[in-house]
């Protein structure tokens, strides 16, 4: 016997009573296919290509040695939107004040998250990093609404001044002086997230895309 697919499959039927002239008549059974409403697909308005990894790096603004580790605020208020740690955090430095790795593994329905936070400059900047899977495997089970959200709420728990969206590749967050010099920089990444108000020309370079509520950064998707 061959299995017809499901969608090819023929309904069941049920027998009823005999009609008076004798005919047999028949109604459909509905199957527990059918009877089982289609998954509803995550909304995403825009496609971010990225494959290795969905990455958004920022600059902190606090220097470091200052105030508390940025990662510990980002995974309080991540913990609102339902991120939650799997294992113990990762932590090298001095023993005393901020480390220079603070780093956290965590899960966002069922998405493996990646937290870390790096003192660079020689010990004067601190930056901080969101990482999921690549876009394929992030937009199955969350809409693009849900995601900003994140990006936002671990952007303003970091106090960040800007930020990149990267696939892996590394990222320069120096500051650009210039609306030319943040223009060339679009060219390096898919994304990036910069202060409210900054105005470039971006022309067929990049495109601002949203502001995010609570850090305040625009997104400038390339």
């Amino acid at each position: 016997m061959i299995r017809l697919p499901t969608s090819e499959q023929i309904p069941a039927r049920e027998q009823l009573p005999d009609r008076e002239d004798g005919a047999r008549a028949f109604r459909a059974v509905p199957t527990a296919a059918a009877e089982i409403p289609p998954a509803a697909v995550p909304v995403w308005r825009v496609h971010i290509p990225t494959v290795e990894e969905s990455c958004i790096r920022v600059r902190c603004r606090q220097s470091a040695g200052s105030g508390p580790w940025p990662l510990t605020t980002a995974l309080v208020e991540l913990g609102r939107l339902g991120v939650r740690p799997t294992e113990r955090f990762r932590s090298l430095g001095t023993g005393t004040g901020r480390p220079l790795i603070h780093s956290q593994e965590a899960e966002w329905r069922g998405l493996a998250v990646h937290l870390e936070s790096v003192v660079t400059s020689g010990g004067e900047v601190v930056e901080a990093a969101l990482a999921l899977p690549g876009m394929d495997e992030v937009v199955l089970g969350v809409d693009e609404d849900s995601w900003w959200a994140l990006v936002d709420a671990f952007a303003a728990a970091v106090d960040a001044t800007h930020g990149a969206l990267v696939d892996g590749e590394p990222v320069d967050l120096t500051p650009a002086g210039t609306p030319l010099a943040w223009r060339r920089r679009a060219g390096d990444h898919l994304g990036l997230l910069l202060p409210e108000g900054t105005e470039v020309a971006w022309g067929c370079t990049a495109t601002p895309y949203t502001t995010l509520p609570l850090s305040g950064l625009l997104v400038v998707l390339r």
